[in-house]
This record gives C-alpha cells, sequence and structure tokens, in this order.
C-alpha cells in the first residue's frame, strides 16, 4: 500500500470514528409518515361484471380461456364438462384430478357433486414420498383456487399451504382455476389495499410458503422466437369465474 493510499485510509477512518463518537447518530431512524388509510374500493355489481369480462378478455389474448358460472352451483357441472372434454373416458369411468382441499375451492358440495359426475378429487398431503409424487405427476388435470385475480392483466394470485399444494397448477397439462367474483380486482394494488385495510398484509407474506403469480399457460420461445405452450407448466388454462356474492 502507497504511502499516499495510507493517509487516505486513515482520514477515512478519522472521519467515521469523529461521527460515531458524537451525541447525534450518524443515520436518521427511518420513521414512516402518519397517513391516513385510503377507503376501502367497493365494487357495484355492474362493475363487477365489467372486472370479469376484463379479467377474461386479458387470459384469452395470454392463450387462456374463461367462462361465468351466474350460480355456485354450476360450477361443479362445469368442472365436470371440462375434464371430460380434456380425458375422453368411456361411461363409468371415475377421472382423477389432482386438486387443493374442497374446503379451500369455496364452492358448495364440490366434491360430493363431482363424485356423482365421476371425477374424484387427489389432495396430497405430503409430495415427500416417491409413490404420491408419481401418482400426481401422472394426472392431467390440476384444479385450484385463487387467492385473487386481476382484470388488468388475467393474472391471477396462489398462495400455497396446507390443503393447497402448488403442484396442482404446476403438474398438469390442464389448469382448472376456480376464481369466485369477490377475489377479482381491478388492479394489483387494489388487491394490496384491501389485504392492508384486512391488516393481513404482513401475515400473507409471513406465512405463505410461496406466493404465485400466474398470468396464463406456460410459454417458452426458442432462439427464433417459436413460441411454445406447456414446456414448464400447464398448456391449458381455464378459469371459471362464479358468483359467491349472493
Amino acid at each position: 500500500m502507497t504511502e499516499r493510499s495510507t493517509a487516505s485510509r486513515d482520514r477515512i477512518l478519522r472521519r467515521l470514528r469523529s461521527s460515531l463518537s458524537g451525541s447525534q447518530p450518524p443515520f436518521r431512524d427511518s420513521v414512516e409518515p402518519d397517513l391516513p388509510d385510503p377507503p376501502m374500493t367497493v365494487y357495484p355489481p355492474s362493475e363487477r361484471l365489467s372486472l370479469v369480462e376484463s379479467f377474461g378478455v386479458n387470459l384469452s389474448e395470454l392463450s387462456g380461456s374463461f367462462e361465468l358460472a351466474h350460480r355456485e352451483r354450476d360450477v361443479a357441472e362445469r368442472v365436470a364438462q371440462k375434464v371430460a372434454e380434456w380425458i375422453p373416458n368411456g361411461e363409468h369411468k371415475t377421472t382423477e384430478v389432482l386438486s387443493w382441499a374442497p374446503s379451500e375451492l369455496h364452492v358448495a358440495r364440490l366434491e360430493q357433486t363431482l363424485a356423482e359426475l365421476d371425477v374424484s378429487l387427489f389432495v396430497p398431503d405430503d409430495l415427500a414420498e416417491l409413490q404420491v409424487r408419481d401418482r400426481a405427476a401422472s394426472l392431467e388435470v390440476g384444479i385450484t383456487g385463487v387467492e385473487a385475480a386481476f382484470a388488468s392483466t388475467g393474472s391471477v394470485v396462489l398462495t400455497p399451504a396446507p390443503g393447497r399444494s402448488r403442484a396442482a397448477a404446476l403438474l398438469p397439462l390442464h389448469h382448472l382455476i376456480l376464481v369466485p367474483l369477490s377475489r377479482i380486482y381491478a388492479e394489483f394494488e387494489d388487491w394490496l389495499q384491501r389485504l392492508r385495510q384486512q391488516g393481513r398484509l404482513e401475515a400473507l407474506v409471513r406465512e405463505s410458503g410461496q406466493i404465485a403469480f400466474i398470468t396464463g399457460p406456460s410459454k417458452s420461445a426458442d432462439i427464433e422466437l417459436n413460441l411454445t405452450l406447456g414446456v414448464h407448466g400447464p398448456k391449458v388454462v381455464h378459469a371459471i369465474v362464479f358468483d359467491d356474492t349472493q
């Protein structure tokens, strides 16, 4: 080290020691301003339907698809119809699909109604066992709910937890998303605002092992920009929006 660099080093250290030994703290405390909370966004029924339309249009532009079930009791029937469309089987043969727990899908009597329509739900408790992973990986349809959906982008938010395996959104070729009308927001910021108003934002971030944002089917393009769907996840993404506000 040269004499000049040594002198510069000594000057820097003297300044640091002087600053740290003073009565004033070297750095100001970070104080958040005490601002009033913005009013919670409340969407009237007509605007909610407009949000559904925007969500569906944006999802469709991303190679996804959607439909609106006006009554909650119609959801199970629409699920069974989509499963039969994707996995055509003979009569009286039950089709198994990878799914979140029925209680996490927020559709009354979903599991019982699907069973009557020859569709059974496989809800893995733990994917640590090889046999369970192989069984999950063999299924062609995954069913999940959502934490939130955004009309501006056609995106959905999933927060994996017990009973909400992320495998249902990643492994199967077809991803079927059940979206309650009350969970569609115009923008991402509206969802954050609602979480803050409910006092859930910090808990959601801390308790969720992973927060997944999904925007349409999995996409990948090679060096020639040839787009391919389903390379790293589902090739088909279909959302069923249902009115849970009645």
